[in-house]
Protein backbone atom coordinates (compact mmCIF):
# COMPACT_ATOMS: atom_id res chain seq x y z
CA UNK A 1 0.00 0.00 0.00
CA UNK A 2 1.04 3.64 -0.44
CA UNK A 3 0.41 6.34 2.16
CA UNK A 4 0.37 10.06 1.32
CA UNK A 5 1.29 12.46 4.14
CA UNK A 6 0.44 16.15 3.58
CA UNK A 7 2.62 18.88 4.98
CA UNK A 8 -0.27 20.70 6.68
CA UNK A 9 -0.60 17.85 9.20
CA UNK A 10 1.33 19.14 12.23
CA UNK A 11 1.69 15.79 13.97
CA UNK A 12 1.10 12.27 12.75
CA UNK A 13 1.85 8.79 14.03
CA UNK A 14 1.22 5.64 12.06
CA UNK A 15 2.64 2.28 11.11
CA UNK A 16 2.85 1.33 7.51
CA UNK A 17 4.19 -1.57 5.51
CA UNK A 18 4.91 0.18 2.24
CA UNK A 19 6.23 3.43 0.84
CA UNK A 20 5.85 6.86 2.38
CA UNK A 21 5.78 9.98 0.23
CA UNK A 22 5.85 13.65 1.18
CA UNK A 23 4.60 16.07 -1.47
CA UNK A 24 4.22 13.18 -3.92
CA UNK A 25 1.49 10.69 -4.80
CA UNK A 26 3.95 8.22 -6.23
CA UNK A 27 6.84 7.64 -3.81
CA UNK A 28 9.71 5.80 -5.46
CA UNK A 29 11.32 4.42 -2.29
CA UNK A 30 10.56 3.58 1.31
CA UNK A 31 10.63 7.30 2.13
CA UNK A 32 10.42 9.82 -0.72
CA UNK A 33 10.39 13.58 -0.09
CA UNK A 34 9.68 15.96 -2.96
CA UNK A 35 9.80 19.74 -3.04
CA UNK A 36 6.73 21.71 -1.94
CA UNK A 37 4.91 22.88 -5.07
CA UNK A 38 1.84 24.07 -3.12
CA UNK A 39 3.52 26.81 -1.07
CA UNK A 40 6.68 28.04 -2.75
CA UNK A 41 7.26 30.55 0.07
CA UNK A 42 8.35 27.74 2.34
CA UNK A 43 11.92 26.34 2.26
CA UNK A 44 12.42 22.76 1.13
CA UNK A 45 14.62 20.11 2.66
CA UNK A 46 15.02 17.70 5.54
CA UNK A 47 16.70 18.81 8.75
CA UNK A 48 18.50 16.13 10.72
CA UNK A 49 18.70 16.39 14.51
CA UNK A 50 21.09 19.20 15.42
CA UNK A 51 23.39 18.50 18.35
CA UNK A 52 26.62 19.77 19.78
CA UNK A 53 29.51 17.36 19.78
CA UNK A 54 29.31 17.23 23.55
CA UNK A 55 25.66 16.14 23.30
CA UNK A 56 26.53 13.35 20.89
CA UNK A 57 29.31 12.28 23.24
CA UNK A 58 26.95 12.27 26.25
CA UNK A 59 24.81 9.64 24.49
CA UNK A 60 27.69 7.29 23.68
CA UNK A 61 26.09 4.37 25.48
CA UNK A 62 22.85 4.75 23.49
CA UNK A 63 24.43 4.19 20.10
CA UNK A 64 25.22 0.60 19.23
CA UNK A 65 24.74 -1.77 16.31
CA UNK A 66 20.97 -1.22 16.32
CA UNK A 67 21.52 2.51 15.65
CA UNK A 68 23.73 1.90 12.60
CA UNK A 69 22.87 4.44 9.89
CA UNK A 70 21.71 7.20 12.26
CA UNK A 71 22.31 10.70 10.88
CA UNK A 72 22.86 13.89 12.90
CA UNK A 73 24.14 17.37 12.23
CA UNK A 74 26.86 18.56 14.64
CA UNK A 75 26.77 22.30 15.30
CA UNK A 76 29.91 22.42 17.43
CA UNK A 77 32.83 20.02 17.21
CA UNK A 78 34.70 18.43 20.07
CA UNK A 79 38.29 19.25 20.93
CA UNK A 80 40.60 16.53 19.63
CA UNK A 81 41.75 15.70 23.14
CA UNK A 82 38.19 15.46 24.45
CA UNK A 83 36.76 12.77 22.19
CA UNK A 84 35.79 9.17 22.88
CA UNK A 85 36.27 6.09 20.76
CA UNK A 86 32.87 6.58 19.12
CA UNK A 87 33.22 10.37 18.70
CA UNK A 88 36.89 10.39 17.59
CA UNK A 89 35.89 12.02 14.28
CA UNK A 90 33.38 14.52 15.68
CA UNK A 91 35.80 17.45 15.73
CA UNK A 92 34.15 19.90 13.35
CA UNK A 93 30.75 21.13 12.22
CA UNK A 94 28.89 18.97 9.71
CA UNK A 95 26.79 15.89 9.01
CA UNK A 96 27.76 12.59 10.63
CA UNK A 97 26.43 9.05 10.36
CA UNK A 98 26.88 6.20 12.83
CA UNK A 99 28.43 3.10 11.24
CA UNK A 100 27.65 0.84 14.20
CA UNK A 101 30.92 1.61 15.97
CA UNK A 102 32.07 5.16 15.20
CA UNK A 103 30.50 8.40 14.05
CA UNK A 104 31.80 9.08 10.54
CA UNK A 105 31.79 12.48 8.76
CA UNK A 106 29.96 12.84 5.45
CA UNK A 107 32.76 15.08 4.17
CA UNK A 108 36.19 13.69 3.48
CA UNK A 109 38.86 14.49 6.02
CA UNK A 110 41.71 16.77 5.11
CA UNK A 111 45.24 15.47 5.60
CA UNK A 112 45.57 17.95 8.46
CA UNK A 113 42.60 16.58 10.41
CA UNK A 114 43.72 13.00 9.86
CA UNK A 115 47.22 13.71 11.15
CA UNK A 116 45.94 15.72 14.11
CA UNK A 117 44.03 12.69 15.28
CA UNK A 118 47.31 10.80 15.48
CA UNK A 119 46.72 8.75 12.35
CA UNK A 120 49.29 7.70 9.77
CA UNK A 121 49.40 5.84 6.48
CA UNK A 122 50.08 2.15 7.11
CA UNK A 123 51.27 1.81 3.50
CA UNK A 124 53.14 4.05 1.12
CA UNK A 125 51.17 6.64 -0.84
CA UNK A 126 51.23 5.92 -4.56
CA UNK A 127 51.10 8.41 -7.40
CA UNK A 128 50.33 7.69 -11.04
CA UNK A 129 49.64 9.74 -14.11
CA UNK A 130 46.23 10.55 -15.52
CA UNK A 131 44.80 8.40 -18.28
CA UNK A 132 45.55 10.94 -21.06
CA UNK A 133 49.13 11.41 -19.83
CA UNK A 134 50.22 8.30 -17.94
CA UNK A 135 53.54 8.39 -16.11
CA UNK A 136 55.59 5.84 -14.25
CA UNK A 137 54.09 5.00 -10.88
CA UNK A 138 55.82 6.55 -7.90
CA UNK A 139 55.31 6.39 -4.17
CA UNK A 140 55.88 8.43 -1.05
CA UNK A 141 56.54 6.24 1.90
CA UNK A 142 58.62 4.89 4.74
CA UNK A 143 59.52 1.31 5.51
CA UNK A 144 58.70 0.87 9.18
CA UNK A 145 61.03 -2.09 9.60
CA UNK A 146 64.11 -0.50 7.96
CA UNK A 147 63.45 3.21 8.66
CA UNK A 148 64.12 3.91 4.97
CA UNK A 149 62.24 6.77 3.31
CA UNK A 150 61.55 7.40 -0.36
CA UNK A 151 59.68 9.45 -2.93
CA UNK A 152 59.85 7.44 -6.13
CA UNK A 153 59.95 3.68 -6.49
CA UNK A 154 62.59 2.34 -4.12
CA UNK A 155 62.29 -1.41 -3.74
CA UNK A 156 59.96 -1.52 -0.73
CA UNK A 157 60.95 -5.14 -0.03
CA UNK A 158 64.53 -4.16 0.89
CA UNK A 159 66.07 -5.24 4.18
CA UNK A 160 68.82 -2.62 4.58
CA UNK A 161 68.18 0.24 7.00
CA UNK A 162 68.25 4.05 6.94
CA UNK A 163 68.19 4.56 3.18
CA UNK A 164 66.79 7.66 1.49
CA UNK A 165 65.81 8.10 -2.17
CA UNK A 166 64.10 10.79 -4.22
CA UNK A 167 63.37 10.19 -7.88
CA UNK A 168 61.95 7.63 -10.27
CA UNK A 169 64.24 4.60 -10.40
CA UNK A 170 66.37 5.74 -7.46
CA UNK A 171 67.42 2.75 -5.31
CA UNK A 172 64.93 0.67 -7.28
CA UNK A 173 66.93 -2.56 -6.78
CA UNK A 174 68.00 -2.01 -3.18
CA UNK A 175 68.24 -5.17 -1.08
CA UNK A 176 70.51 -5.21 1.99
CA UNK A 177 72.18 -1.84 1.39
CA UNK A 178 72.56 0.38 4.47
CA UNK A 179 72.63 4.15 4.89
CA UNK A 180 72.51 5.08 1.19
CA UNK A 181 71.21 8.39 -0.20
CA UNK A 182 70.10 8.67 -3.84
CA UNK A 183 68.60 11.87 -5.24
CA UNK A 184 67.74 12.09 -8.94
CA UNK A 185 66.07 9.95 -11.57
CA UNK A 186 67.67 6.47 -11.61
CA UNK A 187 70.30 7.55 -9.11
CA UNK A 188 71.96 4.39 -7.72
CA UNK A 189 69.34 2.37 -9.56
CA UNK A 190 71.43 -0.81 -9.51
CA UNK A 191 72.64 -0.63 -5.93
CA UNK A 192 71.82 -3.79 -3.99
CA UNK A 193 73.99 -4.36 -0.93
CA UNK A 194 76.33 -1.34 -1.02
CA UNK A 195 76.56 0.83 2.08
CA UNK A 196 76.87 4.52 2.93
CA UNK A 197 76.87 5.82 -0.65
CA UNK A 198 75.65 9.35 -1.38
CA UNK A 199 74.65 10.12 -4.98
CA UNK A 200 72.99 13.34 -6.17
CA UNK A 201 72.16 13.97 -9.81
CA UNK A 202 70.21 12.61 -12.75
CA UNK A 203 71.47 9.07 -13.54
CA UNK A 204 74.32 9.38 -11.05
CA UNK A 205 75.60 5.83 -10.67
CA UNK A 206 73.47 4.63 -13.60
CA UNK A 207 74.31 3.81 -17.23
CA UNK A 208 71.48 3.69 -19.78
CA UNK A 209 73.50 1.24 -21.88
CA UNK A 210 73.83 -1.21 -18.97
CA UNK A 211 70.46 -0.93 -17.20
CA UNK A 212 70.93 -4.23 -15.32
CA UNK A 213 74.28 -3.22 -13.79
CA UNK A 214 74.39 -3.99 -10.07
CA UNK A 215 76.30 -1.97 -7.47
CA UNK A 216 77.81 -3.32 -4.27
CA UNK A 217 80.43 -0.62 -3.66
CA UNK A 218 80.61 1.26 -0.38
CA UNK A 219 81.22 4.81 0.86
CA UNK A 220 81.20 6.55 -2.52
CA UNK A 221 80.08 10.13 -3.16
CA UNK A 222 78.85 11.39 -6.53
CA UNK A 223 77.39 14.81 -7.27
CA UNK A 224 76.39 15.65 -10.82
CA UNK A 225 74.58 14.25 -13.82
CA UNK A 226 76.05 10.88 -14.90
CA UNK A 227 78.82 11.05 -12.29
CA UNK A 228 80.21 7.60 -11.39
CA UNK A 229 77.67 6.17 -13.82
CA UNK A 230 79.53 2.86 -14.30
CA UNK A 231 80.46 2.09 -10.72
CA UNK A 232 80.03 -1.49 -9.49
CA UNK A 233 82.36 -2.37 -6.60
CA UNK A 234 84.33 0.87 -6.27
CA UNK A 235 85.19 2.00 -2.75
CA UNK A 236 85.58 5.44 -1.18
CA UNK A 237 85.54 7.45 -4.40
CA UNK A 238 84.45 11.08 -4.63
CA UNK A 239 83.23 12.49 -7.96
CA UNK A 240 81.83 16.01 -8.19
CA UNK A 241 80.81 17.41 -11.56
CA UNK A 242 78.83 16.36 -14.61
CA UNK A 243 80.22 13.01 -15.88
CA UNK A 244 83.07 13.06 -13.36
CA UNK A 245 84.65 9.58 -13.01
CA UNK A 246 82.08 8.40 -15.53
CA UNK A 247 83.79 5.12 -16.52
CA UNK A 248 85.05 4.02 -13.11
CA UNK A 249 83.72 0.65 -12.03
CA UNK A 250 86.07 -1.02 -9.53
CA UNK A 251 88.63 1.67 -8.66
CA UNK A 252 88.98 3.10 -5.17
CA UNK A 253 90.24 6.15 -3.27
CA UNK A 254 89.86 8.54 -6.21
CA UNK A 255 88.92 12.17 -5.59
CA UNK A 256 87.81 13.94 -8.76
CA UNK A 257 86.29 17.43 -8.85
CA UNK A 258 85.37 19.01 -12.17
CA UNK A 259 83.09 18.54 -15.16
CA UNK A 260 84.12 15.53 -17.30
CA UNK A 261 87.27 15.00 -15.22
CA UNK A 262 88.79 11.54 -14.76
CA UNK A 263 86.38 10.02 -17.28
CA UNK A 264 88.81 7.34 -18.49
CA UNK A 265 89.69 5.93 -15.07
CA UNK A 266 88.14 2.47 -14.68
CA UNK A 267 89.84 0.18 -12.15
CA UNK A 268 92.65 2.50 -11.07
CA UNK A 269 93.12 3.94 -7.59
CA UNK A 270 94.31 6.97 -5.61
CA UNK A 271 93.99 9.75 -8.18
CA UNK A 272 93.30 13.38 -7.31
CA UNK A 273 92.04 15.74 -10.01
CA UNK A 274 90.81 19.29 -9.58
CA UNK A 275 89.47 21.35 -12.48
CA UNK A 276 87.23 21.11 -15.51
CA UNK A 277 88.26 18.29 -17.90
CA UNK A 278 91.35 17.28 -15.97
CA UNK A 279 92.93 13.97 -16.95
CA UNK A 280 91.03 13.65 -20.24
CA UNK A 281 91.93 10.35 -22.03
CA UNK A 282 94.29 9.39 -19.21
CA UNK A 283 94.04 6.53 -16.74
CA UNK A 284 96.46 5.26 -14.14
CA UNK A 285 97.16 5.41 -10.43
CA UNK A 286 98.40 7.86 -7.85
CA UNK A 287 98.21 10.95 -10.09
CA UNK A 288 97.53 14.53 -9.03
CA UNK A 289 96.27 16.88 -11.75
CA UNK A 290 95.36 20.45 -10.82
CA UNK A 291 93.97 23.06 -13.20
CA UNK A 292 91.52 23.40 -16.06
CA UNK A 293 92.33 20.69 -18.61
CA UNK A 294 95.49 19.72 -16.74
CA UNK A 295 97.05 16.32 -17.37
CA UNK A 296 95.12 15.28 -20.45
CA UNK A 297 96.47 12.78 -22.93
CA UNK A 298 98.97 13.61 -25.67
CA UNK A 299 96.66 11.92 -28.17
CA UNK A 300 92.95 11.93 -28.95
CA UNK A 301 93.03 8.48 -30.55
CA UNK A 302 93.31 6.46 -27.37
CA UNK A 303 93.70 6.44 -23.63
CA UNK A 304 97.21 6.75 -22.19
CA UNK A 305 98.25 5.05 -18.97
CA UNK A 306 100.02 7.43 -16.59
CA UNK A 307 101.09 6.69 -13.02
CA UNK A 308 102.51 8.71 -10.13
CA UNK A 309 102.39 12.03 -11.99
CA UNK A 310 101.93 15.57 -10.77
CA UNK A 311 100.61 18.15 -13.25
CA UNK A 312 99.73 21.75 -12.42
CA UNK A 313 98.53 23.74 -15.40
CA UNK A 314 95.53 25.57 -16.86
CA UNK A 315 94.22 25.32 -20.41
CA UNK A 316 94.14 28.93 -21.56
CA UNK A 317 92.42 27.93 -24.82
CA UNK A 318 89.38 26.32 -23.21
CA UNK A 319 86.54 28.69 -24.12
CA UNK A 320 83.37 28.55 -21.96
CA UNK A 321 80.16 27.66 -23.77
CA UNK A 322 76.54 27.31 -22.69
CA UNK A 323 76.08 24.22 -24.88
CA UNK A 324 77.00 20.98 -23.14
CA UNK A 325 80.12 19.39 -24.60
CA UNK A 326 80.98 22.13 -27.11
CA UNK A 327 83.65 23.72 -24.95
CA UNK A 328 86.14 20.86 -25.42
CA UNK A 329 89.38 22.14 -26.92
CA UNK A 330 92.54 20.05 -27.00
CA UNK A 331 95.55 22.00 -25.78
CA UNK A 332 98.63 19.80 -25.63
CA UNK A 333 100.50 22.39 -23.57
CA UNK A 334 98.42 21.18 -20.62
CA UNK A 335 99.17 17.48 -21.14
CA UNK A 336 100.78 15.27 -18.53
CA UNK A 337 104.19 15.78 -20.20
CA UNK A 338 103.91 19.49 -21.06
CA UNK A 339 102.13 21.10 -18.13
CA UNK A 340 103.77 24.10 -16.52
CA UNK A 341 104.67 22.03 -13.46
CA UNK A 342 105.03 18.26 -13.71
CA UNK A 343 106.57 15.65 -11.46
CA UNK A 344 106.86 11.97 -10.62
CA UNK A 345 106.09 10.72 -7.11
CA UNK A 346 107.82 7.36 -7.61
CA UNK A 347 111.01 8.67 -9.24
CA UNK A 348 110.89 11.77 -7.05
CA UNK A 349 111.52 14.55 -9.53
CA UNK A 350 109.88 17.89 -10.33
CA UNK A 351 110.06 19.77 -13.63
CA UNK A 352 109.04 23.28 -14.59
CA UNK A 353 108.22 23.80 -18.28
CA UNK A 354 108.92 27.52 -18.29
CA UNK A 355 111.13 30.20 -16.84
CA UNK A 356 112.01 29.91 -13.17
CA UNK A 357 112.35 33.23 -11.38
CA UNK A 358 113.13 33.83 -7.73
CA UNK A 359 112.71 37.27 -6.20
CA UNK A 360 116.26 38.19 -5.06
CA UNK A 361 114.85 40.17 -2.17
CA UNK A 362 114.12 36.90 -0.41
CA UNK A 363 117.31 34.97 -1.34
CA UNK A 364 120.18 36.65 0.53
CA UNK A 365 122.74 34.15 1.88
CA UNK A 366 125.18 33.90 4.76
CA UNK A 367 127.89 31.53 5.97
CA UNK A 368 125.37 28.77 6.60
CA UNK A 369 124.82 28.37 2.85
CA UNK A 370 127.50 25.79 1.97
CA UNK A 371 126.13 24.33 -1.29
CA UNK A 372 126.09 25.56 -4.90
CA UNK A 373 123.43 24.68 -7.48
CA UNK A 374 124.77 23.18 -10.71
CA UNK A 375 122.91 22.22 -13.89
CA UNK A 376 123.11 19.58 -16.60
CA UNK A 377 122.52 20.51 -20.25
CA UNK A 378 118.98 19.02 -20.04
CA UNK A 379 118.09 21.35 -17.17
CA UNK A 380 118.48 18.85 -14.34
CA UNK A 381 119.71 20.59 -11.22
CA UNK A 382 122.14 19.28 -8.62
CA UNK A 383 124.26 20.48 -5.69
CA UNK A 384 127.97 20.65 -4.98
CA UNK A 385 129.94 21.84 -1.97
CA UNK A 386 130.62 25.53 -2.09
CA UNK A 387 134.28 26.59 -2.35
CA UNK A 388 134.78 29.62 -0.14
CA UNK A 389 137.07 32.23 -1.79
CA UNK A 390 138.38 34.98 0.51
CA UNK A 391 137.89 38.57 -0.57
CA UNK A 392 141.11 39.83 -2.30
CA UNK A 393 143.01 42.81 -0.86
CA UNK A 394 141.99 46.17 -2.27
CA UNK A 395 145.54 47.06 -3.46
CA UNK A 396 148.69 45.24 -4.49
CA UNK A 397 149.46 42.06 -6.39
CA UNK A 398 148.57 38.68 -4.85
CA UNK A 399 148.30 35.04 -5.84
CA UNK A 400 145.43 32.82 -4.64
CA UNK A 401 147.01 29.69 -3.13
CA UNK A 402 145.98 26.73 -1.00
CA UNK A 403 147.69 26.80 2.36
CA UNK A 404 147.02 23.84 4.65
CA UNK A 405 143.73 23.18 2.83
CA UNK A 406 142.54 26.79 2.87
CA UNK A 407 142.57 29.39 0.09
CA UNK A 408 144.67 32.45 0.84
CA UNK A 409 145.95 35.48 -1.03
CA UNK A 410 149.79 35.32 -1.01
CA UNK A 411 152.28 38.03 -1.98
CA UNK A 412 154.39 36.70 -4.89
Amino acid sequence: MKTIIYLFLPFIGFSVQGEVGINTLTPQATFDVMKNNVDITKPDGIIAPRLKGSEVKSKDSLYNTAQKGTIVYVTEGLDIGNTTLKTANVTRVGYYYFDGEVWQPFERDTLETVVKRGNYSPKYITFSGSAPSPTREGALGMNEQTSSMYFGNMNHNHTGSYNLSYGVGALQNLTAGLGNIAVGAYSLNGLTSGQFNTFLGHTSGYNDDIPDKLITGNVNVAVGNASLSNITTGYKNIAIGQSALRDLNTGSYNTIIGQSSGQSITSENKNVMLGVQTGVYVKGENNIFIGTGAGHSNTVNGVETVNNRLVIHSNVNLVPSSSIGTENNVDYSASWTNGLIIGDFALRWLKINGSFIINPSYTTSDSTYTKDVIEKPDGTLGFTDRVSVPIPPATGTYNLQSVDGQLKWIVP
